[in-house]
């Protein structure tokens, strides 16, 4: 008959422990579900529109079917940084969006016009765009410098005020280029965060092992009794 005596202390280190790395397993699991969805609905974003369809008549989901021009712009520009290939600044301009009603009150869009390499200062224009809405910012996002035109996150009202309208004529989406799927995608796949699920689970498994290995090794584990016979040698020893 199995006799199992555990170990007070390393049981509950190795419950919590265990419970910790399942966990993050299964938040992995439910990212590569959640990102295979978004691909999947970038991939069906359909034909392109225009910025009056993409504005007037959004698509479900995420992302709007590509975006053709022609940008009416204004001359000034915003820096935002962002990673692509390498580093650099979205050049955001502002285009006063189309009327979806007639009579409605001016509302503008920001709209990159250009990808400026950190490095080089190289300006790449962009011809094809995406309506989105703009990411939030996160834990560790720089504050931005209005004074230096430099910005980090995407701030409605205080990039509304640098370009001199009222922050309430600024639309919450903002029109991206559309080079592909985005970095957000692309650099963590799906498959990735298969990867990912399946060493937490089995960084899970080895902590079992090494817990019952331990237990065993200083005779609290026990599949079987020692046998009658084995114990009349030992006496006899």
């Amino acid at each position: 008959m199995p006799s199992f005596r555990p170990l007070p202390v390393l049981t509950v280190f190795t419950l919590a422990s265990l419970l910790l790395l399942m966990t993050l397993g299964s938040w992995q699991m439910q990212r590569m579900a959640w990102k295979s969805d978004l691909i999947a609905a970038y991939e069906a974003r359909g034909a392109a529109v225009s910025f009056h369809e993409a504005i007037c008549s959004p698509a479900e989901g995420l992302f709007s079917p590509p975006v053709t021009g022609p940008v009416p712009l204004t001359g000034q520009t915003l820096r935002l940084y962002t990673l692509r290939e390498t580093a650099g600044w979205m050049r955001l301009a502002l285009m006063r969006a189309p009327a979806c009603q007639v009579g409605a009150p001016p509302r503008y869009l920001l709209v990159e016009v250009a990808f400026e390499d950190w490095a080089t200062g190289e300006q790449a224009p962009v011809r094809t765009w995406r309506v989105e809405t703009p990411p939030a910012a996160g834990l560790f996002t720089p504050g931005n410098d209005p004074d230096t035109n430099a910005w980090y996150s995407h701030d409605a009202e205080t990039m509304a005020a640098a370009f001199g309208i009222a922050p309430a004529a600024l639309l919450d989406v903002w029109a991206r280029a559309d080079n592909g799927l985005p970095l957000t995608l692309s650099q963590t796949p799906p498959a990735k965060h298969l990867g990912y699920a399946l060493t937490w689970y089995g960084l899970a498994l080895a902590l079992v092992a090494v817990y019952l290995a331990l237990h065993a090794s200083r005779g609290r584990l026990r599949l079987s009794k020692p046998s009658q016979d084995g114990d009349k040698d030992k006496k006899a020893e």
